[in-house]
Protein backbone atom coordinates (compact mmCIF):
# COMPACT_ATOMS: atom_id res chain seq x y z
CA UNK A 1 0.00 0.00 0.00
CA UNK A 2 1.38 3.00 -1.48
CA UNK A 3 1.29 6.81 0.23
CA UNK A 4 1.59 9.69 -1.80
CA UNK A 5 3.40 12.74 -0.28
CA UNK A 6 0.89 16.05 0.52
CA UNK A 7 2.03 18.80 -0.48
CA UNK A 8 0.62 21.09 1.66
CA UNK A 9 2.25 18.94 4.94
CA UNK A 10 5.55 18.86 2.75
CA UNK A 11 5.02 23.27 2.96
CA UNK A 12 4.53 23.10 6.51
CA UNK A 13 7.14 20.51 7.53
CA UNK A 14 10.02 23.14 5.30
CA UNK A 15 8.05 26.42 6.97
CA UNK A 16 8.99 24.51 10.69
CA UNK A 17 12.30 23.60 9.04
CA UNK A 18 13.65 26.44 7.32
CA UNK A 19 16.61 27.60 10.07
CA UNK A 20 16.31 30.98 11.83
CA UNK A 21 20.20 31.47 11.72
CA UNK A 22 21.07 35.15 9.64
CA UNK A 23 24.17 32.86 8.48
CA UNK A 24 21.34 30.29 6.89
CA UNK A 25 19.40 33.19 5.29
CA UNK A 26 22.46 34.64 3.89
CA UNK A 27 23.28 31.16 2.33
CA UNK A 28 26.57 30.87 4.52
CA UNK A 29 26.77 27.32 6.41
CA UNK A 30 25.25 27.31 10.05
CA UNK A 31 27.09 26.49 13.07
CA UNK A 32 27.56 23.06 14.76
CA UNK A 33 25.29 22.43 17.72
CA UNK A 34 27.40 22.23 21.13
CA UNK A 35 26.29 19.60 24.00
CA UNK A 36 26.23 21.70 27.91
CA UNK A 37 27.98 19.78 30.70
CA UNK A 38 26.93 20.39 33.74
CA UNK A 39 29.75 20.08 36.33
CA UNK A 40 27.75 19.84 39.49
CA UNK A 41 25.97 16.46 37.78
CA UNK A 42 26.41 13.86 39.78
CA UNK A 43 28.83 11.25 38.72
CA UNK A 44 29.56 7.69 39.84
CA UNK A 45 31.59 7.93 43.51
CA UNK A 46 30.89 11.28 44.32
CA UNK A 47 30.08 9.97 47.98
CA UNK A 48 33.39 8.97 48.66
CA UNK A 49 34.86 12.67 49.23
CA UNK A 50 32.09 14.03 51.67
CA UNK A 51 32.94 11.09 53.65
CA UNK A 52 36.16 12.44 54.30
CA UNK A 53 35.30 15.71 54.53
CA UNK A 54 32.83 14.31 57.68
CA UNK A 55 35.74 12.70 59.15
CA UNK A 56 38.12 15.29 58.91
CA UNK A 57 35.84 17.76 60.97
CA UNK A 58 34.82 14.97 63.44
CA UNK A 59 38.91 14.33 64.04
CA UNK A 60 39.18 18.55 64.34
CA UNK A 61 36.26 18.09 67.00
CA UNK A 62 38.05 15.31 69.21
CA UNK A 63 41.29 17.27 69.33
CA UNK A 64 39.76 20.24 70.43
CA UNK A 65 38.12 18.58 73.32
CA UNK A 66 41.49 16.75 74.27
CA UNK A 67 43.11 19.96 74.45
CA UNK A 68 39.87 21.70 76.49
CA UNK A 69 40.27 19.07 79.11
CA UNK A 70 44.00 19.20 79.39
CA UNK A 71 43.15 23.13 80.34
CA UNK A 72 40.70 21.87 82.62
CA UNK A 73 43.00 19.30 84.49
CA UNK A 74 46.19 22.06 84.60
CA UNK A 75 43.99 25.05 85.92
CA UNK A 76 42.24 22.57 88.25
CA UNK A 77 46.08 21.53 89.97
CA UNK A 78 46.97 24.86 89.62
CA UNK A 79 43.58 25.61 91.74
CA UNK A 80 44.49 22.91 94.10
CA UNK A 81 48.38 24.49 94.88
CA UNK A 82 46.77 28.18 95.21
CA UNK A 83 48.94 29.56 92.81
CA UNK A 84 45.90 30.12 89.70
CA UNK A 85 44.18 32.66 91.49
CA UNK A 86 47.42 34.74 92.69
CA UNK A 87 48.64 34.64 88.85
CA UNK A 88 45.55 35.79 87.81
CA UNK A 89 45.53 38.90 90.42
CA UNK A 90 49.65 39.22 90.28
CA UNK A 91 50.22 42.95 89.47
CA UNK A 92 53.64 42.05 88.75
CA UNK A 93 53.25 40.48 85.93
CA UNK A 94 50.60 42.38 84.54
CA UNK A 95 52.34 45.68 85.64
CA UNK A 96 49.54 46.89 87.68
CA UNK A 97 47.17 46.64 90.44
CA UNK A 98 44.66 43.57 90.52
CA UNK A 99 41.19 44.46 89.11
CA UNK A 100 38.59 44.59 92.16
CA UNK A 101 35.25 43.80 91.90
CA UNK A 102 32.69 46.87 92.15
CA UNK A 103 32.18 48.14 95.37
CA UNK A 104 34.78 45.91 96.83
CA UNK A 105 38.67 46.61 98.32
CA UNK A 106 41.61 44.74 97.60
CA UNK A 107 42.51 42.78 101.08
CA UNK A 108 46.28 41.77 99.75
CA UNK A 109 49.05 43.11 97.61
CA UNK A 110 50.82 40.76 95.06
CA UNK A 111 53.96 40.84 93.66
CA UNK A 112 56.46 38.98 91.78
CA UNK A 113 60.51 38.75 94.17
CA UNK A 114 63.07 35.90 94.33
CA UNK A 115 64.52 34.25 97.35
CA UNK A 116 67.79 35.06 98.61
CA UNK A 117 69.41 34.48 101.95
CA UNK A 118 69.01 36.56 104.56
CA UNK A 119 72.30 39.43 104.10
CA UNK A 120 71.79 38.72 100.29
CA UNK A 121 74.33 36.58 98.32
CA UNK A 122 77.85 37.61 99.00
CA UNK A 123 80.45 37.47 95.52
CA UNK A 124 83.96 37.25 97.35
CA UNK A 125 86.40 38.52 95.17
CA UNK A 126 90.18 38.51 95.24
CA UNK A 127 91.76 40.65 97.93
CA UNK A 128 93.08 44.33 97.51
CA UNK A 129 96.63 44.30 95.69
CA UNK A 130 96.03 41.24 94.09
CA UNK A 131 96.80 42.13 90.67
CA UNK A 132 96.42 39.31 87.80
CA UNK A 133 97.06 36.53 90.69
CA UNK A 134 95.41 33.25 89.22
CA UNK A 135 93.58 30.92 91.86
CA UNK A 136 96.24 28.34 92.79
CA UNK A 137 94.36 25.78 94.81
CA UNK A 138 90.43 25.81 95.43
CA UNK A 139 89.72 24.75 99.71
CA UNK A 140 85.98 24.56 99.43
CA UNK A 141 83.24 23.13 97.60
CA UNK A 142 80.05 23.86 96.22
CA UNK A 143 77.16 23.59 99.20
CA UNK A 144 80.09 23.14 101.72
CA UNK A 145 79.66 25.14 105.16
CA UNK A 146 82.43 27.81 106.15
CA UNK A 147 82.98 29.78 108.99
CA UNK A 148 84.06 33.64 108.85
CA UNK A 149 87.75 33.76 108.32
CA UNK A 150 88.15 30.40 106.89
CA UNK A 151 89.77 30.14 103.63
CA UNK A 152 88.62 29.70 100.57
CA UNK A 153 91.00 29.78 97.73
CA UNK A 154 94.94 30.25 97.60
CA UNK A 155 96.37 32.09 94.57
CA UNK A 156 99.54 31.47 92.88
CA UNK A 157 101.90 34.41 93.84
CA UNK A 158 102.10 32.91 97.49
CA UNK A 159 105.80 31.19 96.80
CA UNK A 160 106.59 34.74 95.84
CA UNK A 161 105.28 36.38 99.20
CA UNK A 162 106.57 33.59 101.38
CA UNK A 163 110.16 34.66 99.68
CA UNK A 164 109.83 38.31 100.93
CA UNK A 165 108.32 37.91 103.99
CA UNK A 166 111.81 35.72 104.86
CA UNK A 167 113.56 38.84 103.33
CA UNK A 168 111.83 41.25 106.11
CA UNK A 169 112.22 38.84 108.81
CA UNK A 170 115.93 38.34 108.04
CA UNK A 171 116.47 42.03 108.10
CA UNK A 172 114.60 42.53 111.62
CA UNK A 173 116.78 40.14 112.91
CA UNK A 174 119.76 42.45 111.29
CA UNK A 175 118.51 45.59 112.37
CA UNK A 176 118.11 43.67 115.85
CA UNK A 177 122.01 42.66 116.72
CA UNK A 178 122.83 46.44 115.40
CA UNK A 179 120.59 47.74 117.70
CA UNK A 180 122.75 44.94 120.18
CA UNK A 181 125.73 46.24 119.39
CA UNK A 182 124.95 49.91 119.52
CA UNK A 183 124.13 49.37 123.02
CA UNK A 184 127.44 47.78 123.88
CA UNK A 185 128.76 50.19 121.98
CA UNK A 186 127.57 53.35 124.20
CA UNK A 187 127.97 51.69 127.40
CA UNK A 188 131.54 50.94 126.81
CA UNK A 189 132.20 54.44 125.18
CA UNK A 190 130.50 56.48 128.36
CA UNK A 191 133.15 54.09 129.97
CA UNK A 192 136.02 55.36 128.27
CA UNK A 193 135.02 58.60 128.41
CA UNK A 194 134.45 59.05 132.27
CA UNK A 195 138.04 57.98 132.44
CA UNK A 196 139.10 60.37 129.84
CA UNK A 197 137.72 63.45 131.94
CA UNK A 198 138.98 61.85 135.38
CA UNK A 199 142.81 62.07 133.88
CA UNK A 200 141.95 65.31 132.28
CA UNK A 201 141.24 66.52 135.69
CA UNK A 202 144.08 65.46 137.37
CA UNK A 203 146.36 67.18 134.87
CA UNK A 204 144.21 70.25 135.19
CA UNK A 205 144.55 70.31 138.57
CA UNK A 206 148.19 69.26 138.15
CA UNK A 207 148.67 72.26 135.73
CA UNK A 208 147.03 74.91 137.88
CA UNK A 209 149.28 73.96 141.20
CA UNK A 210 152.29 74.44 138.73
CA UNK A 211 150.97 77.61 138.26
CA UNK A 212 150.38 79.22 141.63
CA UNK A 213 154.24 77.92 142.44
CA UNK A 214 155.21 79.28 139.44
CA UNK A 215 153.95 83.07 140.35
CA UNK A 216 154.91 82.90 143.82
CA UNK A 217 158.75 82.28 142.08
CA UNK A 218 157.98 85.22 139.48
CA UNK A 219 157.10 87.21 142.68
CA UNK A 220 160.66 86.32 144.38
CA UNK A 221 162.58 87.11 141.30
CA UNK A 222 163.63 82.81 141.39
CA UNK A 223 161.75 82.15 137.12
CA UNK A 224 161.90 84.02 134.73
CA UNK A 225 158.50 85.55 133.08
CA UNK A 226 159.50 82.82 130.00
CA UNK A 227 158.99 80.03 132.59
CA UNK A 228 155.66 81.38 134.09
CA UNK A 229 153.94 81.93 130.86
CA UNK A 230 154.75 78.44 129.92
CA UNK A 231 153.16 77.49 133.25
CA UNK A 232 149.97 79.21 132.48
CA UNK A 233 149.99 77.56 128.67
CA UNK A 234 149.96 74.16 130.31
CA UNK A 235 147.26 74.89 132.93
CA UNK A 236 144.42 76.66 130.52
CA UNK A 237 145.21 73.22 128.18
CA UNK A 238 144.51 71.25 131.00
CA UNK A 239 141.49 73.17 131.82
CA UNK A 240 140.54 72.70 128.02
CA UNK A 241 141.05 68.83 128.19
CA UNK A 242 138.68 68.71 131.00
CA UNK A 243 135.66 70.48 128.69
CA UNK A 244 136.33 68.18 125.76
CA UNK A 245 136.67 65.19 127.87
CA UNK A 246 133.41 66.51 129.20
CA UNK A 247 131.65 66.88 126.20
CA UNK A 248 132.58 63.15 124.99
CA UNK A 249 130.71 61.98 128.33
CA UNK A 250 128.01 64.16 127.44
CA UNK A 251 127.38 62.16 124.06
CA UNK A 252 126.94 58.75 125.92
CA UNK A 253 124.72 60.16 128.83
CA UNK A 254 121.73 60.97 128.84
CA UNK A 255 118.23 60.38 131.30
CA UNK A 256 116.85 57.60 129.21
CA UNK A 257 119.29 54.61 128.08
CA UNK A 258 117.94 54.37 124.62
CA UNK A 259 117.81 58.02 124.44
CA UNK A 260 121.05 57.95 123.35
CA UNK A 261 121.12 59.12 119.64
CA UNK A 262 123.23 55.87 118.26
CA UNK A 263 121.13 53.86 119.83
CA UNK A 264 117.59 56.11 118.83
CA UNK A 265 118.77 55.61 115.47
CA UNK A 266 119.77 52.18 115.92
CA UNK A 267 116.01 52.06 117.31
CA UNK A 268 114.43 54.22 114.28
CA UNK A 269 115.86 51.46 111.71
CA UNK A 270 114.18 48.62 113.62
CA UNK A 271 110.65 49.95 113.86
CA UNK A 272 111.42 50.39 109.77
CA UNK A 273 112.34 47.03 109.40
CA UNK A 274 109.35 45.60 111.69
CA UNK A 275 107.30 47.83 109.51
CA UNK A 276 108.61 46.52 106.56
CA UNK A 277 107.45 42.71 108.13
CA UNK A 278 104.06 43.46 108.87
CA UNK A 279 103.66 43.92 104.89
CA UNK A 280 105.37 41.84 104.37
CA UNK A 281 102.55 39.43 106.49
CA UNK A 282 100.10 41.81 104.95
CA UNK A 283 100.81 40.56 101.60
CA UNK A 284 101.67 37.33 102.17
CA UNK A 285 97.92 37.35 104.09
CA UNK A 286 96.06 38.07 100.89
CA UNK A 287 97.21 35.33 99.08
CA UNK A 288 94.87 33.12 101.11
CA UNK A 289 90.72 34.17 100.18
CA UNK A 290 89.04 34.37 103.19
CA UNK A 291 85.92 34.15 103.99
CA UNK A 292 83.88 37.33 104.95
CA UNK A 293 81.22 35.74 107.05
CA UNK A 294 80.02 31.96 107.89
CA UNK A 295 77.54 30.38 105.46
CA UNK A 296 77.26 28.31 102.61
CA UNK A 297 78.91 28.13 98.87
CA UNK A 298 76.73 28.31 96.43
CA UNK A 299 78.32 28.61 93.23
CA UNK A 300 81.89 28.62 91.89
CA UNK A 301 82.95 30.76 89.31
CA UNK A 302 87.00 29.81 88.38
CA UNK A 303 89.11 27.17 88.44
CA UNK A 304 92.51 26.59 89.45
CA UNK A 305 94.82 28.20 86.64
CA UNK A 306 91.92 30.64 85.75
CA UNK A 307 92.38 34.38 86.72
CA UNK A 308 89.16 35.36 88.78
CA UNK A 309 87.01 38.12 86.55
CA UNK A 310 84.48 40.39 87.21
CA UNK A 311 82.17 37.78 89.05
CA UNK A 312 84.80 37.23 91.96
CA UNK A 313 85.60 33.86 92.61
CA UNK A 314 82.43 32.48 94.14
CA UNK A 315 79.07 33.34 95.56
CA UNK A 316 78.56 32.26 99.32
CA UNK A 317 75.40 33.41 101.62
CA UNK A 318 74.08 32.46 105.54
CA UNK A 319 70.99 29.85 103.94
CA UNK A 320 69.98 28.88 107.52
CA UNK A 321 68.38 32.26 107.58
CA UNK A 322 65.81 32.97 103.86
CA UNK A 323 64.17 36.15 103.15
CA UNK A 324 62.30 37.31 99.55
CA UNK A 325 62.76 40.22 98.06
CA UNK A 326 59.28 41.15 96.64
CA UNK A 327 58.84 43.94 93.88
CA UNK A 328 55.30 45.64 94.74
CA UNK A 329 53.99 48.69 92.26
CA UNK A 330 53.99 51.47 93.31
CA UNK A 331 50.76 52.58 93.43
CA UNK A 332 49.88 49.60 95.93
CA UNK A 333 52.78 50.20 98.40
CA UNK A 334 50.84 52.41 100.59
CA UNK A 335 49.04 49.58 101.57
CA UNK A 336 52.00 47.75 102.53
CA UNK A 337 53.58 47.65 106.29
CA UNK A 338 55.91 46.35 108.41
CA UNK A 339 55.26 43.07 109.82
CA UNK A 340 52.28 42.35 107.46
CA UNK A 341 52.07 38.94 107.58
CA UNK A 342 52.80 37.79 103.77
CA UNK A 343 52.09 34.03 101.72
CA UNK A 344 54.82 33.14 99.05
CA UNK A 345 54.12 30.35 96.59
CA UNK A 346 57.30 28.75 94.02
CA UNK A 347 57.40 26.18 91.17
CA UNK A 348 60.01 24.67 93.21
CA UNK A 349 58.07 23.75 96.30
CA UNK A 350 54.36 22.20 97.35
CA UNK A 351 51.93 24.94 98.84
CA UNK A 352 53.62 27.53 100.09
CA UNK A 353 55.59 29.48 102.66
CA UNK A 354 54.82 31.90 105.30
CA UNK A 355 56.95 35.20 106.07
CA UNK A 356 56.43 38.51 107.65
CA UNK A 357 57.60 42.00 105.80
CA UNK A 358 61.01 43.17 107.54
CA UNK A 359 61.38 46.39 105.80
CA UNK A 360 60.55 48.41 102.90
CA UNK A 361 62.99 49.76 100.18
CA UNK A 362 63.27 53.63 100.01
CA UNK A 363 63.73 53.49 95.94
CA UNK A 364 61.70 53.42 93.27
CA UNK A 365 62.89 51.43 90.43
CA UNK A 366 62.68 49.57 87.37
CA UNK A 367 60.70 46.18 87.88
CA UNK A 368 63.24 43.10 87.04
CA UNK A 369 61.08 40.13 87.79
CA UNK A 370 58.57 39.33 84.88
CA UNK A 371 56.64 36.32 84.41
CA UNK A 372 55.97 33.78 81.57
CA UNK A 373 53.03 36.43 79.93
CA UNK A 374 54.34 37.67 76.51
CA UNK A 375 52.42 40.65 77.50
CA UNK A 376 53.71 41.46 80.43
CA UNK A 377 55.06 44.58 81.45
CA UNK A 378 58.83 45.16 81.60
CA UNK A 379 59.45 48.52 82.51
CA UNK A 380 56.51 49.16 85.24
CA UNK A 381 57.51 50.97 88.41
CA UNK A 382 57.83 49.11 91.47
CA UNK A 383 59.26 49.08 95.42
CA UNK A 384 61.25 46.23 97.26
CA UNK A 385 59.73 44.74 99.93
CA UNK A 386 61.68 42.90 101.94
CA UNK A 387 59.87 39.22 103.47
CA UNK A 388 61.75 37.16 106.09
CA UNK A 389 60.86 34.00 105.91
CA UNK A 390 59.36 32.17 109.10
CA UNK A 391 61.82 29.95 110.60
CA UNK A 392 59.55 26.87 110.35
CA UNK A 393 59.80 26.95 106.46
CA UNK A 394 63.48 27.52 105.47
CA UNK A 395 64.10 24.26 105.52
CA UNK A 396 61.62 23.61 102.37
CA UNK A 397 63.10 26.20 100.63
CA UNK A 398 67.11 27.07 101.82
CA UNK A 399 68.47 25.58 98.38
CA UNK A 400 66.26 27.74 96.10
CA UNK A 401 68.41 31.00 96.48
CA UNK A 402 67.01 32.88 93.04
CA UNK A 403 64.34 31.17 93.01
CA UNK A 404 61.12 33.36 91.25
CA UNK A 405 58.43 33.22 93.48
CA UNK A 406 54.91 35.03 94.01
CA UNK A 407 53.59 36.91 97.10
CA UNK A 408 50.48 37.49 98.79
CA UNK A 409 51.05 40.81 101.36
CA UNK A 410 48.03 41.14 103.66
CA UNK A 411 46.69 44.12 103.93
CA UNK A 412 44.27 46.04 106.30
CA UNK A 413 42.38 47.35 103.28
CA UNK A 414 38.23 45.43 102.72
CA UNK A 415 38.58 44.78 106.64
Amino acid sequence: MSSTPNPAAGAKAGARAEPSHPAVSRGEAAPLPLAVVRRESPRPGSGRPRLWTILRRLRSLALGLVLVGAGLAAGAALQARGVLPWLAADEGTAGGPPPAAAGQQATAVFGLGRLLPDGFVVTVAPPFGAGDARVARLLVAEGERVEAGQPLAELDNRLQLLAALASAEATVRLREAELARQRVFVEASRAESRAALERAEVAAATARRELERSQELLARGHVTRATHDDALARSEAAEREVESARATLGRYTADVPDAQADIAVALRNLDAARAALALAQADLARSMVPAPAGGVVLDIHVRPGERPGERGILDMGDIDRMMAEVEVYQSRIGAVETGAPVEIAGEAFEGTIAGTVERIGWDVGRQTATGADPAARTDARVIKVYVAIDPADIARVRRFTNLQVTARISTGEGA
